[in-house]
């Protein structure tokens, strides 16, 4: 599907179609125009190729199912590739492709992309900004990206913290969700530090596409990406945390149970040596022949084991 947005007069103006994306790409020398490509078939690639002028590799590159970001210019185009975490606790990252031109702004998705919606209806307030010039809106999606990745990596402390104290208190399923969250942020940290670079480039400017009234604001969004990266360690120290705090748990917890049976052998070793020695095969032994034998000896080993278990109790070994 293609979307195509542009200004009618003051106002934010959207059309669906290749006929309004064909008409947007004749007018480019004009006025300015944005296209969406929402997971465009192949007629639609054919006229982002024709009339649009686009790459064939650039577009079989954004329509590739993984892609880390990157950053090429090529023929008085600037090709941008940025990544979006998905919502919720999944691994993977949704990639958003920008192709900028003079004039004409062309973001291509693989297919449907929400996360996208609240950055549209930012846009559409301010029509007279954004779409008088392209490089505005790559701002815009670069910014709002980065947005959505310092919300997951929040999400991620704020899980790392909940995931030490189900360590401590030794909660099913820690181990579990602690080593996908370590994936999750290794998967980050991957495509961040592309992404770093991708919007240190741009933040550099010398491109004929950026003017240089816009170099303050992709600065200021590759500061943010470096303050996003820079978030991640306190993610890797809180997984560090909640990982030492499920081994400081499970070693007291082997501790006290070697002390428990440390302190039962204790108690039993007495009455196993009272029980050997009248085990002997010996003729003359103390009550042996008695008919109270049995009863003194048996009240001898429980008071033995009482003795033992009140001197374990006041070590606090039980």
């Amino acid at each position: 599907m293609l979307r195509v947005h542009h200004r009618d007069g003051a106002e934010w103006r959207t059309e669906e179609g290749l006929a309004a994306a064909a008409t947007a790409a004749a007018a480019r020398d004009r006025e300015s125009a944005w296209i969406e490509a929402i997971a465009p078939d192949a007629t639609e690639q054919e006229l982002l190729r024709g009339a649009c002028g686009l790459p064939s590799d650039w577009i079989a590159a954004a329509l590739e199912p993984e892609h880390p970001p990157r950053l090429v210019e090529r023929e008085g185009l600037l090709f941008a590739i940025a990544h979006a975490p998905n919502p919720g606790l999944e691994v993977a990252t949704r990639k958003v492709s920008l192709i900028l031109g003079p004039r004409l702004l062309v973001s291509i998705v693989r297919l449907p992309m929400p996360l996208l919606d609240p950055l549209h209806e930012v846009l559409r307030a301010n029509p007279a900004w954004y779409l008088a010039a392209p490089e505005r809106i790559v701002h815009a999606v670069l910014h709002h990206l980065a947005d959505i990745f310092e919300e997951r990596i929040d999400e991620s402390i704020d899980l790392a913290e909940e995931l030490e104290d189900g360590a401590l208190d030794r909660e099913k399923g820690v181990l579990r969700r602690l080593h996908h969250l370590r994936r999750r942020t290794a998967a980050f940290a991957r495509v961040l530090r592309s992404q770093r670079d991708v919007c240190q480039a741009l933040a550099r400017g010398g491109h004929p596409l950026l003017s240089r009234e816009i170099e303050p604001y992709l600065r200021d969004v590759a500061d943010h990406m470096l303050r996003i990266y820079d978030l991640l360690e306190a993610v890797r120290d809180g997984i560090l945390a909640a990982r030492d705090g499920h081994l400081t748990a499970m070693n007291h917890e082997l501790n006290v149970t070697m002390r428990t049976l440390t302190a039962v052998a204790t108690m039993l070793l007495p009455l196993s040596l009272i029980a050997a020695i009248y085990g002997m095969n010996f003729e003359h032994l103390p009550l042996s022949r008695s008919p109270w034998g049995l009863p003194v000896l048996l009240g001898v080993m429980v008071a033995v084991a009482f003795a033992v278990w009140r001197w374990l109790h006041r070590q606090h070994w039980l």
